[in-house]
């Protein structure tokens, strides 16, 4: 018995003990690995959904000087200016109603909750627009004009819009909307005021009250890795009603554009400890050992003119990194007590058959450690142990593997959605620069056409070149300007066949044109969930893609199935296909394979951005034979953000 005891308690030093501990280093090595990857993860994504409310921000406080120096609201400030010395008249009148219909003809155009004032010197409103409908002047003063809401009668707030510098934007909190109603005393954002003066005088001023709507998109549908929760703090220790209130919180369902009665602040919400901890520095990362979550957070100024700061964070499980490591060793104890058990009971008949196998796993776990992911444990050992051993193992190596796929996706998802919001707001600044020298060249092209003497044939043909040019060109920038605003869908539900038969109808023409045959298969009728209209666009655009890159006698096919989680669209053509090497670049904004002057390059941009919105999927393979298949897939039911 000695001597077996000791083999016994040498086969358990040398081989069991071991190999247990080498499993336990190779999954701490992992885990300590995975941490740091997730917490580099998370912070670059806190950094993305911070850099777009900073952005936003930004377009935000343009947005308000660009109005502030818009023609109509500089004529009115001309005709106010003249009621010092004279008495209104039927120019200051024209004013009026001009500027009224200017920012009711803005809100129109750019959707949104926000509204626009147009103050006096002392802080009265003289104009004032909100949902499109501007308010009427009802409130009579002591000088004769005439206010859309009662005087304020505020001598601090005159003195405060006195002492704002001139042609800037600064955020101050205007008390008119207090006046209104007690729930808009705490609105999410400061208002963006521009004061208004005919050389060194105070005039007027312009202001825009914002509502969050904005910032909320941005951060509703911002990236949320390892399941975070994304909430932002108001730090502003000047306004105590204000310091520490929550203005969006995934997990208190708070958004910043919601009424807030009452208001729910962060020391009730998370506890002093937290709040000290947000307070203590710029940026960082600690666990809240009450909630047992790891709190990533990072310090944003929303406001040039005010010493405010946002603290925009997120939210983790503290185990959710641990969690799958703690099942491994769980795992690799008990096989390693099961091992050393059948050891001491099976010595001799025991030890050859184990320490083979055992060997060949740790050296898998070692290789899976160096980066050897592609490589999994099969022994096929006929020990029941060993193989419950193997299929953790591999379970782990798959889930890890699983992981990094998903990590891999929502980073390219991110730096997709990352260029084509940058590309978007640059599309918009050229956009609006060239449109009004375009129609400035399109008008005076038509008017010289018309002032050209009759026989002057070859003139008018130049003329009618540089009209057609140009109207080329505006076409080009408008395509550039609806590939910017990227419209919200309006979701409804539609049938699908009428829709899909519609859809062929409006490209028949054009494939009958160029000998493309178009043919659809839909055996069933179904509903769609979606906007008709920009799924519509998108299709309409995918059927012409696959129309031009037909020959003749080739035939186009549309085929749309769905079951009982998904609709599927495709559209197979029998061109050439594309090219392996630009195949990945396809919905890059301005990127096409047509001649020049045949296409901008974003019709893929565009229709791959509103499937998104729509919670779909845009992809793109070449056919095993000939041709390309584009398959557009919607989910079935609504999402539930």
């Amino acid at each position: 018995m000695r001597i077996r005891t000791h083999i016994l308690s040498w086969l358990l030093l040398a081989t069991i003990i071991p190999l247990t501990a080498m499993a336990l280093a190779a999954i701490y090595f992992l885990e300590r690995e995975y941490r740091a990857t997730a917490y580099n993860e998370i912070s670059t994504n806190l950094n993305t959904i911070t850099a777009d409310l900073k952005r936003h921000l930004e377009v935000q406080h343009n947005l308000a000087l660009g109005l502030a120096n818009a023609n109509a609201v500089q004529e009115y400030l001309a005709a106010l200016n003249m009621t010092r010395l004279e008495r209104i008249d039927s120019r200051y009148n024209i004013a009026w109603g001009r500027v009224n219909h200017y920012f009711e003809g803005f809100q129109t155009i750019v959707q949104g909750i926000y509204r626009m004032r147009l103050l006096d010197a002392q802080g009265n409103t003289l104009v004032k627009v909100s949902e499109k409908r501007r308010s009427a002047p009802e409130y009579a003063s002591f000088n004769g004009m005439y206010y859309v809401e009662p005087e304020l009668n505020d001598p601090r707030f005159a003195k405060l819009l006195a002492r704002l510098p001139a042609g800037e934007v600064s955020n101050v909190i205007i008390p008119h909307n207090q006046q209104q109603s007690e729930t808009l005393a705490l609105l999410p954002e400061y208002d963006y005021v521009v004061p208004l003066r005919v050389g060194k005088r105070l005039v007027g001023v312009f202001a825009l009250t914002l509502f969050g709507e904005e910032l909320d998109r941005v951060l509703r549908y911002a990236s949320r890795l390892y399941n975070a929760e994304v909430f932002v703090v108001e730090f502003n220790p000047d306004r105590p009603q204000r310091h520490g209130l929550v203005l969006y919180d995934d997990q208190h369902a708070i958004q910043l554009s919601q009424e807030r009665d009452p208001p729910r602040y962060a020391t009730a919400l998370y506890g002093t400890t937290v709040m000290a901890h947000l307070a203590s520095a710029p940026y960082g990362i600690f666990t809240d050992t009450h909630t047992r979550r790891t709190i990533f957070y990072q310090e944003l100024f929303p406001y040039d003119n005010q010493l405010v700061s946002w603290v925009v964070g997120m939210r983790i499980a503290a185990t959710i990194v641990e969690q799958p490591f703690e099942r491994a060793r769980l795992i690799v104890l008990i096989v390693g007590g099961v091992a050393a058990f059948i050891n001491l009971i099976v010595a001799s008949i025991g030890i050859h058959r184990y320490v083979g196998p055992l060997y060949h796993l740790s050296q898998r776990l070692l290789a899976f450690a160096r980066g050897e992911h592609s490589r999994r444990d099969n022994t096929q050992s006929s020990i029941k142990e060993i193989q419950d051993l193997e299929l953790a193992f591999n379970t782990m190596a798959d889930s890890l593997d699983r992981a990094a796929a998903d990590r891999d996706k929502a980073q390219r998802m991110l730096v997709q959605n990352a260029k084509l919001a940058s590309i978007g707001q640059l599309a918009a600044g050229i956009g609006h620069e060239l449109n009004n020298p375009l129609n400035n060249i399109l008008s005076y092209a038509k008017l010289i056409e018309r002032s050209l003497p009759p026989q002057s044939d070859d003139l008018r043909n130049d003329v009618r070149s540089l009209r057609d040019e140009a109207q080329r060109a505006s076409e080009i920038v408008q395509a550039i300007l609806n590939f910017a605003r990227q419209v919200p869908p309006r979701m409804v539900t539609f049938s699908a066949l009428p829709w899909l038969q519609e859809s062929v109808s409006l490209v028949r023409e054009s494939a009958r044109a160029v000998g493309v045959t178009l043919a659809y298969e839909c055996s069933e009728d179904f509903e769609i969930y979606g906007d008709r209209s920009q799924l519509q666009q998108v299709l309409i655009n995918l059927l012409l893609n696959a129309i031009q890159a037909s020959s003749r006698y080739d035939q186009v096919l549309l085929k749309a199935q769905t079951d009982a989680s998904e609709v599927r669209i495709s559209v197979i053509d029998q061109g050439t296909g594309i090219n392996k090497e630009i195949i990945d670049k396809v919905f890059d904004p301005f990127f096409t394979t047509k001649r020049e002057g045949s296409g901008t390059g974003l019709g893929l941009s565009i229709s791959h951005g509103i499937i998104e919105r729509h919670g779909g999927e845009l992809l793109i393979t070449n056919n095993a034979d000939q041709g390309v298949s584009v398959v557009l897939r919607l989910p079935r039911e609504p999402r539930h953000d």
